[in-house]
């Protein structure tokens, strides 16, 4: 019995050595870590000419061949790896824009990028002559504007900002035996405003966005002339018989006045009417309040016709009109659909109330467009 245990034992004793032994490390064993390098001088961005061209960037690795990759993002850019370098190609660029590329050279998550330009064909764009500065005037009515574009790019974008609607793009021509020039028409609307209005027509071509050239156009604010007026151009359907004859409308004097109906009464609302020697296609009214409170109108409807006879409305004002003493107001431009030769001014209700009712005014004028 004591001897098997002996024997057990010593049995133990071996098994644990040898365990041991086989587990301690072996450090003679060599491991070779894979790596990529692409130097700095390789990093560096290519610039290849018009013509195109042939570069190299270096790769320092002990990563086999087919197991690390380059690549571009752009059709007219290739590469091709080698052993130790990538070849890098350019194809000749016939084109107005400058040319953007990107190559990359990468094993597992490690990558390096090397930036590729190329020059462009040499462009240019000039309206009238210079690539900016230039401005075109018209007088406040509708007109065109005319300018010669010159540009060996091909001429297809021609941008009108909205704060200048009041301008469109009507035709674009060829110039007969000049291949590189345009002439280009633009529409212009009539300014209906006190003050000139401008507008900054741009040109550009899908060929190189960066080429541009603009011009200004600049155009009059409106001129009013008054008509002259006459008394027996004045009438109206309530005239007071007791006080303010509708001449004192046009005497120049603000301390006369005219005055419609008070000592009676009509189903119509109150008005008066102007019948002119020549018809206008659009007028501005002014008129000054009489020195005093009352009668002073609040909604007025102005009517006008070609004949007399048949009327329409060109605007009815429901704000707005003062009612101090003396006061004086002065409408926008109205445009009439059609020529008129008759005005009519009539007042639906004053600062007294409803129509039909009176109404008085010390002076009254009409403006037209100076031609």
């Amino acid at each position: 019995m004591r001897q098997n245990i002996v024997l057990i034992i010593l049995i133990g004793v071996i098994i644990g050595a040898l365990g041991i032994t086989s587990c301690a490390p072996d450090y003679q064993t060599e491991f070779e870590v894979k790596t990529l390098v692409v130097p700095d001088k390789s990093l560096s961005p290519i610039v290849f000419p018009i013509e195109g061209g042939s570069a190299v960037a270096e790769v320092i690795t002990n990563v086999e061949l087919s197991k690390w990759s380059t690549s571009s993002n752009a059709a007219w850019l290739t590469v091709e790896k080698r052993e130790g370098q990538v070849d890098i190609q350019a194809t000749r660029n016939d084109t107005y824009a400058p040319r953007v590329g990107r190559i990359t050279i990468e094993y597992g998550h490690q990558a390096y990028y090397i930036n590729v330009t190329q020059e462009c064909k040499s462009s240019f764009m000039l309206v009238e002559g210079k690539v900016e500065g230039v401005f075109k005037s018209i007088p406040s009515v509708a007109g065109t504007v005319e300018v010669t574009v010159k540009s060996n790019l091909k001429v297809d974008h021609v941008l009108i900002p909205d704060t200048a609607a009041f301008i469109q793009l009507y035709s674009i021509k060829n110039v007969a035996g000049k291949a590189d020039e345009k002439r280009v028409t633009f529409k212009v609307a009539q300014n209906m405003a006190r003050n000139p209005r401008y507008g900054t027509v741009t040109f550009q071509s899908s060929e190189n966005y960066s080429q541009m050239a603009s011009f200004v156009i600049v155009q009059e604010e409106m001129i009013m002339e008054k008509i002259p007026l006459r008394v027996d151009m004045l009438s109206s359907n309530a005239q007071e018989p007791r006080e303010g004859p509708i001449a004192n409308l046009i005497d120049g004097n603000p301390g006369t006045f005219f005055h419609s109906l008070w000592s009676g009464s009509i189903s119509e609302m109150h008005h008066f009417q102007v019948a002119l020697d020549e018809p206008i296609d659009g007028c501005v009214f002014w008129y000054q309040n009489r020195n005093n409170s009352n009668g002073k109108a609040q909604d007025v409807s102005i009517m006008v016709s070609a004949n007399g006879t048949d009327w329409t409305e060109l605007i009815r004002i429901t704000s707005g009109l003062p009612t101090g003493a003396g006061s004086t107001y002065e409408s926008a431009y109205l445009a009439a659909d059609a020529p008129f030769k008759y005005f009519r001014f009539v007042v639906n209700a004053t600062n007294d109330g409803r129509g039909p009712r009176f109404f008085n005014m010390a002076e009254f004028a009409l403006y037209r467009i100076k031609e």
